[in-house]
C-alpha cells in the first residue's frame, strides 16, 4: 500500500518533502524576523554616517522606522531590494536599474498594485514572493535529493542550504529564491524528460537572473542522453525531438530578448553599465580570485580587510572542490550545470571589489549542497559544516541588517 501511494506522488513533491521543508522554513522565517528586529534595535543605522551611506542606498525611497513597518519591513530595506521595489514602481527610468532582470520586479508590481502600489506594498510583495519561492525551493530540493541521491541525505542537504552563511537572501526581497526555484525546477523537469516544461521554466529563470541562459547546455546534454544516445540518433527528425530541441533553447532566448529590449530602449550595454556603477569588467575566469587574495592578505582595494572577502574566497575554493567532486558522486548532468555556473560568475573582474557578491551567487550551486549532504553523513564533518555555517550566518546577516555590505 505504501509503495502504491509513493508511486502516485508527484516527481516534484512528496509528503516528507513538504513536512521537512515547511518545518525548516517556518523556523528560518521566525528566527530572522526576531534576529533582524533585534539587530536594528540594538544598533540602528545613522543617516549621518557617511561610511554606511544609508541615505544614498535608500535610493530616495522612504525609510520605515515605526509601527509594524519598523518591525517587519525595516530590516529588509537594503541594497538590491530597494532597486527591485524602485523598478516595480518606476520601471527602468534609472540607468543603473536596467542591469536587473524584469520578472521579479514585475511580480512585485502586479502583486502590490491592488494595495496601492506604495513602497510599503511593493516591499511586502517582494518579501511575500521571495518567501513563497523559498518554501517551494525547500520542498523541491528535498524531493530532488530524495530521488537523485537518497532519502537519507535529503534532510541534511536542505538544512545545509538553510544555514548557509548567506541563506537570509532567500527570504529577503531579492530575486535569489525565485531564480533558484525556477532553475532547479527546470533542471529537474529535464532530468525527467519533460523538456517542454524545462524550457519554459528556464525561460522564466533567464528573465529573473541573467545567468539563467546557461540552462540551455545541461538541458541539451540531457536531451541528447535521453533522445539520441545509444543508437537513437535516427529519431533526430522526429517531432518529439524537434519539439524538445526548440524548448530547451528558450533560456537563451530569454536572455537574448532582454538584451534586444535594452538596445531598443537606448540603454547602454551591460558591460559598460557594470563598469560604470559596480567597477567591474570582464576578464579571464579566475583572475578575480587573485584580486581577492590581494584584498584579503595584502590590503589592496576597497574590500581590503573586509570579513566578507574572506568568506567569498573560502566559498570560491569550496565551489571549485565540490564542482570537481560532483562528476564523481553525482550524474554528469549536475556537474555540467555547476561548471557552467562557475565559469559565468568567475568572468567578472575588479581590482576594487573582487569576487563581488560571490557568496550570494553560490546559493544556486546545488552540487555544493548535494556533496556536503553526502559528506555530512560522517558526524565530525557534519559538525564542521553546521557550526561554522550557523555562526557565519549570524554574523553576516547582522552585518546586512546594520547596512553593511555582505554580498
Amino acid at each position: 500500500m505504501k509503495e502504491k501511494l509513493a508511486e502516485k506522488e508527484s516527481i516534484f513533491w512528496s509528503r516528507a518533502a513538504i513536512r521537512n521543508a515547511l518545518a525548516i522554513f517556518v523556523i528560518l522565517r521566525i528566527f530572522f524576523s526576531i534576529w533582524g528586529f533585534t539587530i536594528i534595535t540594538i544598533s540602528p543605522p545613522h543617516e549621518d554616517d557617511l561610511r554606511l551611506n544609508v541615505i544614498g542606498q535608500r535610493l530616495g525611497l522612504p525609510a520605515f522606522e515605526e509601527g509594524w513597518k519598523g518591525v517587519l519591513l525595516a530590516p529588509w530595506q537594503r541594497f538590491d531590494g530597494m532597486r527591485y521595489t524602485r523598478i516595480a514602481a518606476e520601471g527602468y527610468t534609472h540607468e543603473a536599474d536596467s542591469a536587473f532582470m524584469p520578472l521579479y520586479p514585475l511580480g512585485i508590481r502586479l502583486l502590490g498594485k491592488p494595495f496601492g502600489g506604495t513602497h510599503a506594498a511593493h516591499l511586502v510583495s517582494g518579501i511575500f514572493i521571495s518567501n513563497l519561492a523559498c518554501l517551494a525551493l525547500f520542498i523541491l530540493l528535498y524531493r530532488v535529493t530524495e530521488l537523485e541521491i537518497g532519502t537519507s541525505y535529503a534532510r541534511r542537504t536542505l538544512i545545509y542550504l538553510a544555514i548557509f552563511p548567506t541563506s537570509f537572501f532567500l527570504i529577503a526581497p531579492y530575486s535569489e529564491s525565485l531564480f533558484i526555484l525556477l532553475t532547479l525546477a527546470s533542471l529537474w523537469s529535464g532530468r525527467n524528460g519533460r523538456f517542454q516544461l524545462a524550457g519554459v521554466l528556464g525561460f522564466f529563470a533567464s528573465q529573473t537572473r541573467l545567468m539563467g541562459w546557461i540552462l540551455v547546455v545541461p538541458l541539451a546534454y540531457e536531451c541528447w542522453q535521453q533522445r539520441l544516445n545509444n543508437g537513437r540518433w535516427r529519431t533526430i527528425y522526429s517531432w518529439k525531438f524537434l519539439s524538445s530541441a526548440f524548448f530547451i533553447l528558450l533560456p537563451g532566448l530569454g536572455m537574448l530578448s532582454f538584451l534586444i529590449y535594452r538596445q531598443a530602449a537606448g540603454l547602454p550595454p551591460l558591460d559598460q553599465l557594470y563598469n560604470r556603477y559596480w567597477q567591474q569588467g570582464i576578464g579571464f575566469p579566475g583572475v578575480d580570485i587573485w584580486h581577492a587574495v590581494q584584498a584579503a592578505f595584502f590590503g589592496m582595494g576597497a574590500r581590503a580587510g573586509s570579513p566578507s572577502v574572506l568568506l567569498d574566497l573560502g566559498i570560491t575554493f569550496l565551489l571549485l572542490i565540490t564542482t570537481a567532486a560532483s562528476f564523481h558522486y553525482l550524474p554528469r548532468f549536475w556537474g555540467i550545470y555547476a561548471i557552467l555556473m562557475l565559469f559565468f560568475i568567475l568572468l567578472p573582474t575588479s581590482l576594487i571589489k573582487p569576487l563581488y557578491s560571490f557568496s550570494r551567487y553560490a546559493l544556486p550551486f546545488f552540487t555544493l549542497f548535494f556533496i556536503m549532504g553526502i559528506m555530512g553523513k560522517r558526524p565530525l564533518i557534519n559538525r564542521l559544516i553546521l557550526y561554522p555555517s550557523f555562526i557565519l550566518l549570524l554574523l553576516f546577516s547582522a552585518i546586512f541588517f546594520m547596512w553593511g555590505f555582505v554580498a
